[in-house]
């Protein structure tokens, strides 16, 4: 027997939940749908024998944009906020990465002296709601900032300190670098001492005091289309929910490729979407310590380490091939690593001689798909071989933190194929589309709600060209988006927007 609701949303993320949330406040009969047995995706957090860790989001950005929608929805009272900071420990250096731009000019100055008018340049460029607008036509916003950097200060650590915020080698333009720097250093990045997972709570809370349903363990198999019009979804079991109007707070791949049958799909959507780019995804290893066996010392300055090994003339000691059968284990604990301790910022560190880390470094998901065997499905090779990767980072943190892996008490590893299936993120990418500059040079991001068919609408850390405000209020503020398009009854669009589209 089929059901009708006014509108279906696919995925309880937080897109998809702030959708809801808003939508049921204005009165309409909400349905969501979430094959997960908990809200949020991976905007949550688990526990292992005693120890939280984060399934996904580390911080996010823009606190009062976040109180004031929690506060709109009336379930903001009471929120706590704390800020993360950042440290740099390579290069033989131990320098902070979230101080005010005048004060990241003054530190980095005093270690670069001879770098001090390209430093100078860069930061000031860096303030204003639109800091390049002003710039020569050689320094416009439509050359990367590879290139930007390079002609602007010598140093190889300073340009991969400024064009990443870490390590790297600078991989973007120059208006995404500028948002993350302010992200960074202006706006910050914060936390909510009582969890990531308050925000998923409280958005359910919003959901269900207006009578929306949301139902947990339900897998959405497929979204009906007729002529370019949603019709509704079918889930696993095969039993049908009706409506015209649905919010995929899946991505755009996953929504597109797997949800809907092809032939349902403009041709020339379907190639765009198959050809374009996502980031990559991550490595993470999540470790209960006994903090009195570790040395946590790093730690004293902020909650957050970006670390890379001994690296000569910006060159890696080997390196990395991803399309080996199995990747050489030194080469993987030379990339760079952000390692956190993990609530050394909202002051939620166990007093009882407990505290978790958490250890992340890029990783490649089509290395890891040689394991999968379906959702949650893994060849029997699997678990031995991201044990001896994980094992690998903690020789190398190590170095970072002695004694630490002498101190583990439990160990939890995630792969691109855990981001994947946990999150819903084709291809495990953790930070939507591409940032590289060959995929993304826009002065600012564009709205990707709309799609061609009538009656979809997106949301989620996709539905932006761009994570603009970081991706945990991007992901909310596409939720009200989408809602307010439902609302105002916006039709389909043809126009192919999204980044790294070939």
């Amino acid at each position: 027997m089929s059901q009708k609701w006014d509108i279906i949303i696919v995925g309880a993320g937080m897109g998809g939940l702030t959708a809801a949330a808003f939508l049921a406040k204005a009165g309409l009969h909400v349905l969501v749908l979430d094959r997960n047995p908990h809200p949020g995706g991976t905007a949550y957090a688990y526990h292992r024998k005693g120890f939280a860790f984060p399934m996904g989001p580390l911080g996010f950005s823009h606190p009062e944009f976040i109180q004031e929608t929690l506060n709109h929805l009336e379930v903001g009272e009471n929120l706590t906020f704390s800020r993360v900071h950042y440290q740099l420990r390579a290069f033989d250096l131990d320098i902070p990465l979230s101080l005010p731009f005048d004060e990241m000019g003054r530190e980095l100055t005093r270690i670069f002296p001879s770098e001090a008018e390209g430093l100078e340049k860069f930061f000031k460029n860096l303030r204003g709601m639109n800091p390049f607008s002003h710039l020569p036509t050689h320094e416009s916003s439509d050359i990367s900032a590879s290139e930007y950097l390079h002609h602007l200060v010598k140093d190889w650590r300073l340009r991969r300190i400024l064009g990443s915020i870490g390590t790297r080698e600078p991989y973007s333009g120059l208006p995404l670098l500028v948002a993350m720097w302010n992200l960074m250093g202006s706006r910050g990045i914060w936390y909510p001492k009582e969890g990531m997972q308050l925000f998923c709570d409280r958005l359910v809370r919003a959901v269900k005091r207006n009578f929306g349903e949301i139902r947990l363990g339900a897998e959405v198999a497929k979204i009906r289309v007729d002529k370019e019009k949603v019709l509704g979804v079918t889930l696993k079991d095969a039993s049908e929910m009706n409506s015209e109007l649905i919010i995929s707070n899946a991505d755009y791949k996953s929504t597109f490729i797997k949800l809907i049958d092809s032939d349902a799909v403009p041709p020339e959507w379907f190639q765009a979407i198959s050809n374009a780019h996502q980031t990559n995804s991550i490595f993470q290893v999540c470790l209960g310590v006994d903090s009195d066996k570790a040395d946590l010392s790093a730690f004293k300055k902020a909650g957050r380490v970006i670390y890379r090994g001994h690296q000569e003339n910006g060159q890696e000691k080997e390196s990395l091939n991803w399309n080996a059968q199995e990747i050489d284990l030194e080469a993987f604990t030379t990339q760079e690593l952000e390692v956190s301790l993990w609530g050394k910022d909202w002051d939620m560190l166990s007093s009882d001689g407990k505290a978790s880390i958490v250890i992340r470094t890029e990783a490649e998901y089509n290395h890891f798909s040689n394991y999968r065997l379906g959702w949650r499905k893994r060849s029997p090779k699997y678990q031995e071989y991201k044990t001896r990767l994980a094992q690998a980072l903690i020789r190398e943190v190590d170095h970072l933190i002695p004694g630490l892996e002498k101190a583990v008490i439990v160990m939890d590893v995630a792969t691109p194929l855990t981001f994947e299936d946990q999150g819903g993120r084709s291809e495990g990418a953790v930070a939507g589309w591409s940032w590289d500059y060959d995929d993304f040079r826009e002065d600012q991001p564009k709205e990707l709600i709309r799609t061609p068919i009538k009656g979809l609408y997106m949301a989620g850390y996709q539905a932006f060209s761009a994570l603009f405000m970081g991706g945990v209020p991007t992901a909310m503020e596409s939720g009200k988006r989408a809602a307010e398009a439902v609302m105002e009854g916006s039709g389909p669009i043809k126009s192919i927007l999204f980044p790294g589209a070939k």
